[in-house]
């Protein structure tokens, strides 16, 4: 408890900075619509692209780089539409608690329900993130299906950057090479380790305080215990493990 009550702490300051980043007062109520969705897909901001917050100071230059976000972050509209799920599932468990001439639509204009929706979304973006991890890895492998280790042709890795399909794997070799992701066996015919590069630190969301984060959920992790269990010794035939 101790340890959710410190990450909760760190996102309530993280929307704090986004009411201030465009001179918004947690004390009194947001205005309109536009005002709570401009201070949520801040927090957001902040939370998914860090590096933002050094705009804190500059409410105007955040909101022109709205449009630009999904090309910083492919996630981007998925995300915001997660969010809007959230809420409405809220709003919904919230019916009976509030009188019913209260308008509903209003319901975020309060820094206390943001604040009780921004705990939810660090709560459960975990478990939707791993949904864009899948895909992720779904997409990879469908880049090369031709091949079954685990690998895909550099070129192949980029052909949907440079057909502007999406911007997921813009990646350096270098970079590539850096996270241990790149086999580069054979020169010529450079390849990309898929749960090398699924798994990577580059792909995880992290806090500003550098306190915690929230990266793919290892599948290599969950087979492992899986053969453990199974096998329950130091070693095992290559049979077994193959059964198993």
């Amino acid at each position: 408890a101790t340890v959710e009550d410190l990450v909760h702490g760190d996102t309530i300051e993280l929307l704090r900075m986004a009411y201030k980043a465009h001179g918004l007062s947690v004390d009194e109520p947001l205005e309109s619509e536009a005002q709570e969705q401009l201070v949520i897909k801040t927090y957001l901001l902040f939370f998914l692209l860090p590096w933002t917050q050094e705009a804190q100071g500059n409410g105007t230059a955040l909101k022109e780089f709205f449009p630009e976000v999904p090309d910083a972050y492919p996630g981007w509209g998925d995300t915001v539409l997660w969010v809007e799920d959230l809420k409405a599932s809220i709003k919904h468990r919230n019916l009976g608690e509030h009188s019913p001439f209260e308008n509903k639509d209003e319901y975020f204009r309060q820094f206390s329900a943001m604040s009780h929706l921004a705990e939810k979304i660090i709560d459960g973006i975990g478990m939707f993130q791993d949904l864009e991890c899948n895909l992720m890895k779904n997409i990879l492998l469908d880049l090369d299906q031709e091949r079954s280790d685990g690998r895909v042709l550099l070129a192949k890795f980029w052909s949907p950057f440079m057909k502007q399909e999406h911007y997921y794997f813009t990646e350096t070799p270098a970079f590539l090479k850096h996270l241990g992701a790149l086999d580069d066996t054979n020169p010529q015919r450079p390849s990309v380790i898929v749960p090398n590069i699924v798994y990577a630190r580059s792909n995880c969301l992290a806090s500003s305080s550098g306190f915690h984060s929230v990266c793919c959920v290892n599948q290599c992790g969950a087979l492992m215990e899986t053969l453990e269990r199974g096998i329950a010794h130091p070693v095992a035939p290559p049979g077994l493990i193959a059964k198993l």
